[in-house]
């Protein structure tokens, strides 16, 4: 029986102390290689960044100047009321999350278009 082998490169990274003392925990509980571990979790990151669109993903880190971070904390330790703007997007959001007893497919239609795509008949 021939085996199928994929070519294999190495690379290399920095990453916390306390992602790869989780890494080795996990590694050790499950008996699984890390290099299949590591693999494994990078293929489905990056299949979910082909998935969702560009404007869903949140980084998760924020690179800033000296300057830029002056700023920013200038206006953290300034107190002053919302701006209108701010204030309807955090209603909007929090009434688009509450759910007053109904599912969000019900908050956003989604029944009606399930409903609708029924009725269309796809041959």
């Amino acid at each position: 029986m021939m085996s199928y082998a994929r070519k294999q490169v190495q690379i290399s990274a920095f990453i916390a102390e306390e992602t790869k003392a989780a890494l080795d925990r996990y590694v050790e509980a499950t008996g699984l290689k890390k290099n299949r571990v590591i693999e494994e979790a990078l293929q489905r990151h990056l299949a979910a960044i082909d998935e969702i669109p560009a404007q869903y993903i949140i980084e998760t880190d924020v690179v800033m100047t000296p300057e830029g971070w002056q700023t920013m904390w200038e206006m953290i330790e300034t107190e002053r009321e919302p701006s209108p703007a701010l204030v309807q997007g955090w209603k909007d959001y929090y009434e688009f999350i509450r759910t007053d007893g109904k599912s969000f497919e019900e908050k956003l239609g989604l029944g009606q278009l399930a409903a609708e795509d029924e009725g269309v008949d796809g041959d």
